[in-house]
C-alpha cells in the first residue's frame, strides 16, 4: 500500500462538533474543533492544513511570542504544547494541573498567561498563571479569583488583563497583581474585545448593548459610551487595526461597522455570527457563523468576498427535518456537493481550493435564536451535472408535515465560465415526491425525473436553447419508480420500478425489455456494456442484456457504486465505523481488488475525477459531509506498447495493490457503453431473447401485456 493515497480535504475527521477557538496568524484562519486543527486561507478559502492536537478539547491557540513558526496550544485537561508549524511536529508539552479555559499571550514582554479553572468545595477557582514563552516555566500566580470569570483579553503591552465577571468589568496588572473594577453594567456580559494598538475597549451585553470604553486600563475611569442596534445576544466583536471602527455581530446574521457611533449594516450573511476577526491587512473582515461557515468580508466593496460553507457538519437540532442530498459531480477537478441546506458548493480538489457557492433556494437564511426551534428547510434532494458542465439540474422539496409539500425543478446554465444561473423552474414537476433525476444527451439535452405518483417525466431543451419542457410521460404497471439512467449515447432510458427494471428506446418511446429483480426498490442502475448493474442497500446484480439473464449477485452492507471504465466498478461496503472499497468486473462475482479502510464513516456519494496530469482520482463523500480522495502518489509506468485488453482490472487495480485473479480472462473487446446500449437495444423488443424462454417456470406471472401511455 506504499503509493496509496488516503486524503481528507473538508472537515477532515470532524464530523459533527462546537468550534471552541479560533484565531488568525497573519492571513490564515486557525480554527479548533474538539481535539482537531484547520487552517484555512482567507485569501483563496483553501484548506491548508488539518492536524490533530491531542486528545482533549483545545481550548487556545496562538503563535509564539518567540517564534513565529511555532504555535502555543491549550487543551481542556490542562496541557500547553508547542507545535513547529513548518512540519507540524509537537515540539513539548507542560501540564499545568488544572483545566485552561483561556490562552493570553504578550508579545512585548514574551509572556503567557494560562487562565484555569477548578472546583473548591463546590466553588469554581480562577487562576491566572504567568509562564515564561521561551522554556514554559511557570513564574508566578498573578491573580486567584474563587468566583467564575469569564472573556479574558489582554492588552498589547501585556501589562494589563481585562476580564468579566456578570454584569463588571475587572482589570488586573499583571506586574503588581493589583485588580480593580472598571465598569458595572446593569446586564450580564458576553462578549469583549480590545483594540489592538489603542487604549480602547468594547464590551457587549446579552440584550444587544454595546459598551465603548476609552482608557480601560487606567484606575477610578469608570465612563462609557453606549451604543445599541442588536436585538439579541452580541456574538462576536473586533475593531480594525488602523482606525476606531468596530464591527459586530450577532443571532440576527448581519454584520455590524460602528463608526462614530452610527451604524453600517451588511445584512444576509447565513447564520449566527459567532466570532468576528480583523487581520493586520486591514482590508477584510473574516466571520465564522454558527452554521459552520466562513464568510470573508471586503471592507472595499463592503460584500462578502467569498462564503465556504460547512467548515464542519453542523448536528442538527431536534425536530429539524431535512432530504439534503448526498450526490456527488464532477468536471475536470471541480467537485460539486450538497452544503449547508439550500448550497451546493464547488471544490477544487487538485488545488484544494474553494471556489464559489450555488445559492439554489434562496430561501433558507435564518437566525441563531430561531435556529434553536424546530425548523423545516427547502433541501436540495438531487442535482446532476451535465459532463460538460455546462447543465446544472436540481430537485428541491420543503416538507414540513402540516401544508402541502413544495417541489421544484430548477435547471441552470453556467455563464461567464464560472456563475450558473436558472433559466428554467418547474413547480411542481411531479404531485408527489421526486425519488430519481438523471441528465444526459439524446437529440437533444435531455432529464428525467421519477416520482411516486406513477409517472416518469421526460424533459428536453428547446430550440431557444435556454428553455426546457416537458416531452414525455411514461407509465408502467409496475407503478412508482424509484431511479432512472440515461444510456451514454442517449438512445435508451432505463428506469427501476418495483421489482423491475425496463429499458425505454428513446426514438419512439416504446419499451424494449424488462428484467425483473427481485428487491422491490432499486438505489442505483448502470449500463457497462452488453450488461445491466443494479444495487440496493443489501444486493448488487449484474444482468446479461443480449440473453435478460442473471450473471450473478452478491449480498453485502453496500453504501454507495461507482461505475469505473472498461466493464469495471468500486463498491463501497460499510463496516461499523468505516467503509471498505471493492473492486468488482461484471463478469464474475469474485471482486478483483480489495481495499480496506477507504474511508471513515459510510460513504454515500463518490466521482471520478481527472487531474491536470492525466491522473484519475476517486473523490469520496461520507455520512460526515467529508471530503476523502484516493489515488496514487507514485503511479506505475504506462505500457509502451499497444495491447489489446485481456482483463477487466483497471488502473484501479493497481491503485488498490492487489493483483487480478491468476485464472486468465476469456479475450474481451473494449466497447464503451454508449455503442453497446446503441447496437443491443436499438431494435423491437420482439428481437430480444423472450424471458419465457428463458425463466417460463418462474416468471410466467411477470409477462402480461406491456403498455405504454404517453402524453
Amino acid at each position: 500500500m506504499e503509493d496509496l493515497a488516503l486524503e481528507g480535504l473538508v472537515g477532515h475527521y470532524l464530523g459533527g462538533g462546537e468550534i471552541t477557538c479560533c484565531t488568525l496568524v497573519k492571513d490564515d484562519l486557525f480554527i479548533a474543533v474538539k481535539s482537531h486543527l484547520m487552517v484555512y486561507s482567507t485569501r483563496n478559502a483553501a484548506l491548508l492544513h488539518v492536524q490533530k492536537l491531542g486528545s482533549s478539547e483545545v481550548t487556545g491557540l496562538s503563535p509564539s511570542p518567540t517564534n513565529s513558526q511555532q504555535l502555543l496550544v491549550t487543551s481542556r485537561d490542562g496541557s500547553l504544547s508547542v507545535w513547529d508549524m513548518t512540519d507540524w511536529t509537537l515540539m513539548r508539552t507542560l501540564s499545568v494541573g488544572s483545566s485552561v479555559s483561556d490562552l493570553l499571550v504578550s508579545r512585548s514582554n514574551q509572556n503567557i498567561f494560562l487562565v484555569t479553572r477548578n472546583s473548591e468545595s463546590g466553588n469554581v477557582v480562577t487562576t491566572i498563571q504567568k509562564h515564561c514563552a521561551a522554556t514554559l516555566e511557570h513564574k508566578s500566580d498573578t491573580l486567584i479569583i474563587k468566583k467564575p470569570c469569564d472573556n479574558f483579553q489582554i492588552s498589547s503591552c501585556g501589562n494589563f488583563i481585562l476580564f468579566t465577571r456578570d454584569t463588571r468589568v475587572r482589570v488586573v496588572n499583571t506586574c503588581t497583581c493589583a485588580t480593580f473594577t472598571r465598569f458595572t453594567h446593569d446586564t450580564d456580559l458576553c462578549s469583549v474585545t480590545l483594540h489592538p494598538t489603542r487604549n480602547l475597549a468594547a464590551v457587549a451585553d446579552v440584550n444587544g448593548r454595546i459598551c465603548l470604553l476609552n482608557d480601560w486600563n487606567v484606575k477610578g475611569c469608570t465612563e462609557a459610551t453606549v451604543q445599541h442596534w442588536h436585538a439579541n445576544k452580541v456574538g462576536g466583536m473586533g475593531f480594525a487595526p488602523r482606525s476606531e471602527v468596530l464591527f459586530s455581530g450577532g443571532a440576527e446574521s448581519v454584520l455590524v461597522k460602528w463608526l462614530d457611533g452610527e451604524p453600517q449594516f451588511l445584512p444576509r450573511i447565513g447564520g449566527g455570527i459567532q466570532h468576528v476577526l480583523c487581520p493586520e491587512s486591514g482590508d477584510i473582515v473574516v466571520l465564522v457563523t454558527e452554521d459552520t461557515a466562513l464568510h470573508v468580508v471586503s471592507l472595499n466593496t463592503w460584500s462578502v468576498t467569498f462564503k465556504l460553507c460547512n467548515i464542519l457538519k453542523r448536528p442538527r437540532k431536534t425536530g429539524e427535518k431535512t432530504r439534503t442530498t448526498t450526490d456527488i459531480a464532477c468536471t475536470k477537478s471541480d467537485v460539486l456537493f450538497s452544503s449547508t441546506p439550500g448550497f451546493l458548493q464547488v471544490y477544487d480538489v487538485e488545488k484544494r481550493e474553494h471556489k464559489r457557492v450555488v445559492d439554489i433556494t434562496n430561501q433558507n437564511q435564518s437566525t441563531g435564536h430561531i435556529r434553536n426551534k424546530a425548523l423545516s428547510y427547502i433541501d436540495i434532494t438531487h442535482f446532476r451535472l451535465s459532463d460538460d458542465g455546462e447543465w446544472l439540474v436540481t430537485v428541491e422539496r420543503r416538507d414540513d408535515g402540516f401544508v402541502t409539500p413544495e417541489n421544484r425543478l430548477k435547471f441552470w446554465r453556467k455563464e461567464e465560465k464560472t456563475e450558473y444561473t436558472m433559466k428554467t423552474c418547474v413547480d411542481p414537476p411531479h404531485a408527489k415526491l421526486t425519488t430519481s433525476l438523471s441528465l444526459g444527451i439524446t437529440t437533444e439535452p435531455t432529464a428525467v425525473t421519477t416520482s411516486t405518483d406513477c409517472t416518469v417525466k421526460v424533459w428536453g431543451c428547446g430550440d431557444e436553447e435556454d428553455s426546457w419542457t416537458q416531452r414525455q410521460v411514461l407509465r408502467h404497471r409496475h407503478g412508482p419508480a424509484y431511479s432512472s439512467l440515461i444510456s451514454g449515447d442517449g438512445s435508451v432510458v432505463v428506469v427501476g420500478y418495483k421489482g423491475l427494471v425496463v429499458l425505454y428506446g428513446t426514438a419512439s418511446w416504446d419499451v424494449k425489455a424488462e428484467v425483473p429483480q427481485s428487491v422491490g426498490r432499486l438505489d442505483q442502475i448502470f449500463l457497462s456494456g452488453y450488461y445491466l448493474l443494479t444495487s440496493s442497500r443489501d444486493l448488487i446484480s449484474v444482468w446479461n442484456l443480449t440473453s435478460l439473464s442473471l450473471c450473478w449477485e452478491v449480498s453485502a452492507n453496500i453504501s454507495y457504486i461507482l461505475a469505473l471504465p472498461d466493464k469495471t466498478f468500486l463498491a463501497f461496503v460499510s463496516r461499523k465505523s468505516v467503509t471498505d472499497a471493492f473492486l468488482f468486473g461484471v463478469k464474475s462475482a469474485a471482486p478483483l481488488a480489495v481495499h480496506k479502510f477507504v474511508c471513515p464513516g459510510v460513504v454515500e456519494g463518490a466521482c471520478l475525477v481527472t487531474r491536470e496530469d492525466g491522473g484519475e482520482m476517486v473523490v469520496m463523500l461520507n455520512s460526515e459531509h467529508e471530503l476523502y480522495t484516493l489515488s496514487h502518489t507514485a503511479p506505475p509506468p504506462l505500457a509502451t506498447s499497444e495491447r489489446e485488453h485481456q482483463d477487466t482490472a483497471t488502473i484501479f487495480t493497481h491503485l488498490l495493490k492487489i493483483s487480478s485473479p491468476p485464472a486468465a480472462l476469456p479475450e474481451l473487446r473494449h466497447n464503451s457503453t454508449a455503442t453497446v446500449a446503441s447496437s443491443v437495444l436499438n431494435v423491437s423488443s420482439n428481437a430480444l431473447p423472450p424471458l419465457s424462454a428463458i425463466c417460463a417456470n418462474v416468471l410466467s406471472d411477470f409477462l402480461p401485456q406491456k403498455v405504454v401511455h404517453s402524453n
